[in-house]
């Protein structure tokens, strides 16, 4: 398995920079593990050092306010290696990392990796480009819920989350719960809200599948 890692590894922005020798060792000192949803990998505060690779499901930052309320800021899929920041600060994680779909992954402890990717210069810089990548979709989010009705929110998420071909059902693979913590509103919002979009023609929605039938409605709906 170490081989097809070390494939993987090869085509990954920051990795393609490193050598095969580099991708070799990297798939040797990688220790994998399976997480069932709903668990957390690192919870928010947590001194997280560890850098990992995404073999199967789907991950997301989910940020904890103090009052115990849980918003989901986004989602990380298949073949994306997810940073700690406390790798490179040794400061407690901004948020938690939440197995969102049953996944497998590849880990490395900060002292494996860090020698390694260190001495090459374009690959430290594209981790840094990768990190300010994820802040601006932190900002986006952010801007989102304080300008944003959750209308627009959700018809972003729906857009986002399940890139729709018009008039093609998709499954549903989204509760309300999920919906509603990732658009920072209630469950019950958001079943009205995805009853309303139905009523006026923008979506085809069952327990089971989702079919969007007028896309440039929920688009406009983003930019009100």
């Amino acid at each position: 398995m170490s081989a097809n890692l070390a494939q993987h590894l090869a085509n990954d922005d920051v990795f393609s920079h490193l050598s095969p020798r580099d991708h070799e060792e990297l798939a040797r000192l990688a220790f994998r593990k399976h997480y069932r949803k709903g668990q957390f990998i690192c919870m928010q505060d947590d001194i997280w050092n560890r850098a990992l690779y995404i073999n199967s499901g789907k991950l997301g930052w989910v940020m904890l306010s103090p009052d115990g309320k849980r918003q989901v800021v986004f989602r990380i899929r298949a073949g994306k290696i997810v940073w700690g920041h406390s790798l490179f600060d040794g400061e407690p994680m901004p948020a938690a990392l939440e197995v969102m779909e049953d996944c497998d992954v590849y880990l490395w402890e900060g002292q494996a990796i860090l020698p390694i990717i260190s001495h090459n210069v374009d690959a430290v810089w594209e981790i840094t480009k990768t990190l300010v990548a994820t802040m601006r979709r932190v900002r986006d989010v952010i801007y989102g819920f304080a300008f944003h009705p959750v209308a627009g929110r959700l018809a972003h998420l729906l857009l986002r989350h399940y890139q729709p071909v018009e008039g093609k059902a998709a499954p549903r693979d989204m509760t309300l719960d999920e919906m509603a913590h990732t658009v920072g509103s209630t469950r019950e919002l958001v079943s009205k809200t995805l009853h309303q979009f139905a009523g006026e023609g923008m979506i085809e929605i069952s327990r089971v599948e989702i079919t969007f039938t007028d896309r440039k409605k929920l688009e406009k709906l983003i930019h009100e």
